[in-house]
């Protein structure tokens, strides 16, 4: 407190307040203490995906940062951190601490559970949301034609039928001049601009069903691409349809995913503090032994003053040989 705070001004620093917890024997605090390091890994992992979650799906919205409102039971995280006291409804002090421990793992498991599946959910539809997308997207070439051509665009009767040819942006003066003589009986001035990309536009040409297939040929000859297509007003209904339907469904789940992240937020962050409190406890106990006497400290420095605080922790706690204090960055070497 007199090195970081009051001296320096390098941090805000306040009580961690933690219950008298039951101690057991040594072997089995030596035990929990490796296996409080594996759970705290993975309890706050999950804790960081959900956040992450909740920030990029308000921020997908355009709505802003909602970190400040993250919380447990309406009480926002940072707050709940400084001002920690343990939940002794829910694990009793008296508690072997393995079995808390293995509790808040088996809680946080389930919602990281429920986490993966939601996800998916939510990943399987936007993909065939985007697998329908790409059929009306694309270049003039590929896409699909139902949505561009309408059927009075078409002339199909016993013996006339019309083409779609996608023609380069460059050859377009070529195809208006050429089109008429690719093959025999082709209707004069048939030939209409539907759409443009680009890349390519799009034309109709109407001509006699019998020289359809000696068209093609010509027309691929010369670079244009005649695309295979029929009008089906349903199949275009049908698929406008589908689109509309993945649509609302994904926007129904990513609000129901974000409501729930939210919630789901609050219980897993309340569970790794409570790891870490109890990891507090073990350490500390391992460290300067019995009976109980030490005060639990939270942290938060001021800007760009942790590594400064890390080295005087080092100093006054580890004599400058140990490296619990370091951060990844500072094992790195960074």
């Amino acid at each position: 407190q007199q090195k970081t705070s009051r001296e320096n001004d390098l941090s805000t620093n306040f009580k961690f307040n933690l219950p008298e917890l039951r101690v057991g024997t040594l072997d089995s605090l030596l035990a929990l203490s490796d296996d409080l390091v594996k759970v705290s890994s993975l309890v706050a992992g999950t804790t960081q995906k959900i956040r992450r979650h909740i920030i990029e799906s308000a921020s997908a919205e355009n709505e802003r940062e909602t970190s400040a409102e993250l919380g447990v039971d309406g009480i926002p995280a940072e707050r709940f951190l400084t001002a920690f006291t343990w939940d002794e409804a829910k694990h009793p002090a008296r508690r072997p601490l393995r079995e808390t421990m293995e509790r808040l793992q088996e809680s946080v498991a389930k919602v990281e559970d429920d986490f993966r599946v939601k996800s998916s959910e939510l990943a399987s539809a936007k993909t065939q949301l985007s697998s329908l997308s790409r059929k009306t997207a694309g270049s003039l070439a590929t896409r699909d034609l139902g949505e561009i051509v309408q059927d009075l665009d078409l002339v199909n009767t016993e013996n006339l039928t019309t083409l779609c040819v996608a023609v380069s942006t460059y050859n377009q003066k070529e195809w208006l001049d050429t089109y008429e003589t690719l093959a025999q009986f082709v209707v004069p001035r048939s030939s209409k601009l539907i759409n443009e990309d680009g890349e390519y536009a799009l034309y109709t040409v109407t001509l006699f069903r019998r020289v359809v297939d000696a068209f093609k040929t010509a027309a691929r000859d010369n670079s244009f691409q005649v695309r295979e297509f029929s009008f089906d007003a349903e199949e275009v209904q049908a698929r406008a349809a589908e689109r509309n339907d993945l649509e609302r469904d994904i926007e129904e789940r990513r609000n129901s995913m974000h409501q729930w992240c939210q919630t789901s937020y609050g219980e897993v962050f309340g569970a790794w503090v409570h790891i870490c409190a109890i990891r507090l406890f073990v350490e500390s106990i391992l460290r300067y032994g019995l009976p109980p006497s030490f005060q639990a400290v939270v942290m938060k420095p001021r800007l760009r003053s942790e590594k400064k605080i890390r080295s005087i922790l080092a100093n006054t706690f580890g004599q400058g040989a140990s490296s619990h204090w370091s951060s990844l960055d500072d094992d790195k070497g960074e």
